[in-house]
């Protein structure tokens, strides 16, 4: 049987949740058809990998690699042989810096390893809101009112922010995930602690105006035969956050995530249409999943992720198995895919 390395962890904020992500993965591959292997990236970029036998590791066990007998390493990324040895395809379940920018997909490239999902361009782009609204707007596709804050512009202050995009407006540092290293101003006072606070991770923020409208998200499935499938949109109604941060994303019940939306085929056609749009335009591979906000009939793109979430709680799991489909054929699909591409 072909080798899947489900890898997960990494450096960034988004390390439990690529834990979880991965822990999904390996409990719903198809082991009778694949023979798998886990490799957890710990905070230093130490490699840890396990042979999937019987049982799958806990999460206790993925949290600690060093710590499990389960687990050889650590391995460095420019020597760990063992951790690609006999790897088929690289299953990626990781998010945010190291996993979903780029980086690793240029290290899997350069030793020869194929893997799911987008390439390093595309990685790279959709990483940055920064970069990617400025894709979206060439290709016509609409995004909120934003505004670049940083030393690169130093017209560009809290005072003009509040001038331009009123109260409430969001702070986001450009490369992160999950709804982490971002915040809501609700007045001047807010935002210039949130300007100050995330200014020290990132030397560049994006800001946008705040709109008010139904949240949708959108997958985009490339199949193996290379054709894009949009699968079905889901309506999102957090319970009780003012937005859908990092809490309302991942507490179990803290959102309402419904699908089949309440709303007629021909919504259902312009949420898709757009959501492939945006995977077109960065050149996306795999998966992708597209975010927006309606308003005043109009679709706007928050972001786009390559590596969306493979969490019970995520999106694009709920999507896929809304049609009657199950998890273990997404899988199956992601990595049919990711092997016809080689």
């Amino acid at each position: 049987m072909m080798k899947i390395t489900v890898v997960m962890g990494g450096p960034s904020a988004e390390h439990e949740i690529s834990l979880r992500s991965g822990f999904e993965v390996l409990t719903y591959l198809d082991k009778s058809k694949w023979s798998v292997r886990a490799v957890v990236i710990a905070h230093n970029h130490d490699f840890y990998s396990s042979d999937i036998q019987s049982g799958i590791p806990t999460m206790d066990e993925l949290r600690n690699p060093a710590q499990s007998p389960a687990f050889s390493g650590p391995f460095k990324p420019a020597d760990c042989t063992p951790v690609w040895d006999d790897c088929a395809l690289a299953f990626l379940a990781l998010h945010g810096e190291f996993g979903e920018d780029g980086k690793f997909q240029g290290y899997l490239d350069s030793v020869g390893i194929p893997y799911t999902g987008s390439g390093v361009y595309a990685s790279a782009v959709g990483m940055n809101k920064i970069t990617t609204k400025a894709l979206f707007g060439c290709a016509g596709i609409p995004t909120p009112p934003s505004s670049v804050f940083g030393p690169a512009f130093p017209e560009v202050t809290a005072e003009t922010l509040a001038e331009k995009h009123g109260f409430p407006c969001f702070v986001k540092c450009p490369q992160s995930g999950s709804s982490r290293l971002m915040g809501r101003a609700s007045d001047m006072h807010s935002l210039e602690q949130l300007l100050q606070e995330l200014s020290l991770d990132s030397p560049e923020l994006l800001v946008e105006s705040y709109i008010e409208g139904t949240e949708f998200s959108c997958p985009v499935l490339q199949m193996p035969d290379g054709q894009l499938q949009a699968l079905a949109p889901v309506e999102i109604r957090p319970k009780s956050a003012v937005f859908f941060d990092y809490d309302a994303k991942y507490t179990s019940g803290a959102t309402d995530e419904i699908v089949p939306i309440p709303h007629g085929p021909e919504m259902v056609s312009r949420i898709q249409q757009i959501a492939l749009a945006a995977h077109q335009v960065l050149g996306c591979r795999g998966l992708s999943r597209t975010d927006m906000i309606l308003k005043d009939d109009t679709l706007h793109v928050l972001e786009i992720n390559t590596l969306p979430g493979m969490t019970s709680e995520s999106l694009a799991p709920k999507s896929f198995q809304s049609t009657g489909r199950t998890y273990t054929e997404l899988l199956d699909t992601l990595i049919q895919s990711g092997l016809a591409r080689q």
